[in-house]
């Protein structure tokens, strides 16, 4: 019975720790454009990138399945230019 408890409460402790790991976040193109405009104003070394896009709390590994998908994806390169267009009307104005 005691060895039952034990293992009961291992199982317990395992599934807490586990599920309170952080999940990964997924990337919004109001990100992806935050991120690429500042590595666009770096030297563009895989360094600089990784700073930029760690500074945003993703992985430069997520940054730039982005921007695959980004180049793929018709609707989401259509959305990531329509905010691209807004905010340089907000500059102009």
């Amino acid at each position: 019975m005691n060895y039952l408890k034990v293992f009961i409460a291992i199982m317990l402790c395992s599934a807490l720790v586990v599920s309170c790991k952080p999940a990964s976040r997924d990337m919004t193109p109001e990100d992806f454009l935050k991120i690429e405009n500042e590595i666009l104003s770096t030297d563009l070394t895989p360094e600089s990138k990784e700073a930029v896009t760690k500074k945003y709390n993703y992985t430069l590994k997520q940054f730039e399945d982005f921007a695959q998908k980004v180049e793929t994806d018709p609707a989401l390169k259509a959305k990531v230019g329509e905010i691209r267009l807004q905010k340089m009307e907000g500059i102009q104005k």
